[in-house]
């Protein structure tokens, strides 16, 4: 009787253990404790996991700052003109981004807003302007946390203050989207420039070209696809090692049930 009590209860613990192991990303995200942080990530297309184009134009990494279970985020822009509008989720919509800090000379700005899990893909939305190749675009795109990157800093964030990231090269601050260089479009290849850009061949950001497919891509949105991939690889794995441990326990009881 008592083997027969042991051997549920050592299965319960085993998958315990397993679903420690398996989430343990997500169990960091969720249970923070209050205080400030930095967490990479990366950008990528709304329709898919393909890194945008728009994940050059974003300071990495970004800050956290946890109080009470609720998540708030520093992030700094980078081509701050050409990024005329950056909206997060707010309820069942998008509103603005709350702009913390802006530099003219750097062409940069620090915005704020909340993440309610750092394990789920944030829907953002952005519209891209540059005049000099006459450029006008809006793009849905998708911010994927890394759960593991989360490193503790020593002080929160504070309001006023930018996020302590390197500030953009030159290279990059003076580049213009893809491979068009405002500064050095003439009247004639600026029209084909914005051409091209149209065809998908020079967008900035590598995102759903128009509103319906960005509301399509939000539809389609793959929880951490970074971390996800491993769970069920591992779950699997899981199991198997407890069915074998089961049948070995049940072949060992037969054989001791069967000597004389």
């Amino acid at each position: 009787m008592k083997r027969r009590l042991a051997l549920p209860s050592f299965v319960i613990a085993l998958l315990w253990a397993l679903q420690l192991v398996i989430s343990p990303a997500a169990q960091a995200a969720s249970d923070l404790a209050d205080g400030a942080y930095r967490i990479d990530y990366v950008i990528t297309k709304a329709e898919n996991d393909s890194v945008s184009m728009a994940n050059d134009y974003f300071e990495k990494p970004a800050l956290l700052n946890v109080k009470s279970g609720e998540i708030t985020a520093q992030i700094q822009l980078n081509h701050s003109k050409w990024i005329t509008v950056f909206k997060t989720p707010a309820g069942s919509d998008f509103a603005d981004a709350k702009v913390i800090r802006s530099d003219k000379e750097e062409d940069t700005r620090v915005v704020q807003f909340k993440i309610d899990d750092l394990s789920k893909p944030l829907i953002s939305k952005i519209h891209v302007t540059v005049p000099d190749i006459d450029y006008d675009h809006d793009y849905t795109i998708r911010f994927i946390f890394d759960p593991k990157t989360i490193k503790s800093t020593e002080a929160a964030p504070a309001k006023s203050e930018p996020p302590a990231a390197a500030k953009p090269s030159e290279a990059t601050k003076n580049s213009a989207p893809a491979s068009n260089s405002p500064g050095s479009k003439t009247a004639e290849n600026s029209k084909s420039g914005a051409d091209k850009a149209a065809a998908g061949q020079s967008a900035p950001v590598s995102a759903a070209k128009s509103s319906g497919s960005a509301n399509a891509g939000q539809g389609s949105a793959v929880v951490n696809p970074q971390t996800g991939d491993e769970a069920p690889i591992g779950m699997l794995a899981g199991m198997l090692v407890v069915s074998g441990l089961f049948v070995a326990y049940q072949i060992h009881g037969r054989k001791r049930r069967q000597q004389p």
